[in-house]
């Protein structure tokens, strides 16, 4: 039998592990500190193996797959319109909704200002069936814009909210005693101090205005009426332009109406407050 007499040689080995970090020096002077700190791990008694005969090791590699999930956040928010920046649509905001078309009867300029309570409104005067229905589809519309409290025609006896009158234009000039000769309608609201929510509104529509301009007045005059109160001077295709080419709502409108009513907005918003709002809906 043979013997066999392993002899083992130990080399200890010492090691030191060194991490640095860079310090910016306060002084301003642009200088850099470097700090350097050494760590000496203990000494370990090496292991010594004896070799077995005839042993046959099976190893077995095991593979693992890992599945990358990314995650991609939408480059914009679904209220987008092409080609109108967040800096665009706070403007026309800020120019609509934080500002009133004759002064503060018509709201606090600097402030939000919309329903918060349903609307009930009660349509009379000298109005046609047509009128009714423009009036009727408009608010339908307004319906469907989430956080907007919704909108019923109510009668004379239904505790109205919101009072739509169709008048002459003579009998307009007598209610409101100065009015332009081009005046189609005027619209007025009240809010209540403090909270800035809306609680009534009236709107006077003149029965001498074109068949084909109505639907725009309609239209417009109720936009005024909810909170957006002050005519653009901007934009020429929307329906609330101060000089009227008759549009009717269009995309802007529509996503300003949206952001008007969305539970970010509050009202007694000031502008600042307002325009972060707006950014974090619109994007």
């Amino acid at each position: 039998m043979r013997k066999i007499t392993a002899i083992l040689l130990c080399l200890v080995l010492a090691f030191s592990l060194s991490s640095c970090m860079n310090i910016r020096s306060g002084d301003g002077s642009g200088e850099t500190t470097a700090v350097t700190e050494s760590v000496t791990l203990p000494y370990t008694e090496p292991k010594t193996t004896e070799p077995e005969s005839e042993t046959e090791t099976v190893t077995e590699t095991a593979t693992e797959t890992t599945t990358a999930v990314t995650t991609t956040l939408p480059q914009h928010s679904p209220l987008y319109i092409e080609g109108v920046s967040t800096s665009d649509m706070i403007r026309y905001f800020a120019e609509t909704v934080l500002s009133a078309e004759y002064g503060e009867d018509n709201g606090n300029k600097n402030l939000v200002q919309k329903w918060e309570t349903p609307i009930r409104y009660y349509i009379h005067g000298l109005y046609s069936s047509s009128d009714v229905e423009k009036i009727d589809e408009f608010f339908d519309f307004l319906n469907t814009i989430d956080g907007f409290p919704g909108a019923k025609r109510v009668g004379l006896t239904d505790n109205f909210n919101f009072e739509i009158d169709f008048i002459t234009r003579l009998n307009m000039e007598v209610q409101l005693r100065k009015v332009d000769e081009s005046c189609a309608a005027f619209t007025t609201f009240n809010y209540y101090t403090g909270t800035n929510n809306i609680y009534k509104t009236k709107i006077i529509y003149c029965i001498d205005i074109p068949e084909e301009q109505r639907r725009s007045v309609i239209q417009e005059e109720i936009v005024n009426g909810i909170g957006m109160a002050n005519d653009t001077e901007e934009r020429t295709d929307s329906v609330i332009y101060q000089y009227s080419n008759y549009n009717t709502v269009n995309d802007v409108d529509t996503v300003l109406l949206k952001i008007l009513y969305s539970d970010k907005i509050k009202c007694g918003m000031d502008y600042d407050r307002a325009a972060k709002a707006i950014a974090e809906i619109y994007y």
